[in-house]
């Protein structure tokens, strides 16, 4: 079962009545990771998105003219409804779009890779894994084992996510994502200062939104 952590995302004031009252650290570093991830993790296995993001190439659909024609023009209309990269607005249509891609080409990755989060997104743990799994073995790319490590963080196996940041981490090591995520998962796992470190690492390579979060909640200096 994946957790959308914007169930989380209770205002600051209630977060800290709910602290003090209750206040050993132990709750107070829990309720200061769930405030933390209501700002890193989006539901379903969304890529972040930076606070401005740098100028990208105008191919919104994604498209490489690499495969099958009438596949990649179905894996376009799906990709479009991720708008700039954050949660789809109409996962069921991205899955129709999707499946339909995938039995012309089973072997396109980055369809797979977006049934994955579509997947996802709609609670279908399970599925997604699979399908990011295959993805994975297709093409390993950086992309792919971040999707994966999102999902697995998401349904609390750190373990796993990390080893598939560690991937991502060898294939891109400048990816923002990555280091926010990898923060995330030290943070979660009591981590503070490897957390800090990946943040202050996203910040540098262009993202600052974790460790100015990071630091609002007191958790990095």
């Amino acid at each position: 079962m994946i957790i959308n952590i914007e169930n989380f995302n209770m205002n600051n004031s209630l977060l800290y009545r709910i602290m003090d009252k209750i206040n050993p650290s132990r709750f107070r570093r829990a309720a200061a990771y769930l405030a933390l991830s209501a700002v890193l993790v989006l539901p379903g296995c969304s890529l972040l998105e930076p606070a401005k993001e740098p100028p990208k190439p105008a191919n919104p659909t994604g498209v490489s003219g690499k495969h099958n024609p009438q596949a990649e023009q179905l894996f376009g209309k799906a990709r479009v409804l991720w708008k700039n990269g954050e949660t789809c607005s109409d996962p069921e249509a991205a899955l129709d779009y999707l499946d339909e891609a995938l039995k012309l080409e089973p072997d396109y990755a980055q369809a797979l890779i977006r049934r994955g989060l579509a997947l996802s997104q709609l609670g279908y743990a399970d599925e997604a894994f699979d399908d990011l799994t295959r993805a994975i073995r297709i093409e390993p790319s950086a992309e792919a084992y971040l999707s994966r490590a999102i999902c697995l963080l998401q349904q609390g196996n750190t373990v796993g996510a990390r080893k598939d940041l560690d991937e991502s981490l060898r294939l891109d090591d400048a990816s923002y994502r990555v280091w926010n995520i990898l923060g995330a998962v030290a943070l979660k796992e009591g981590k503070d200062q490897e957390a800090c470190d990946a943040f202050e690492k996203a910040c540098s390579n262009g993202d600052c939104t974790a460790i100015d979060a990071a630091r609002r909640e007191k958790i990095c200096q």
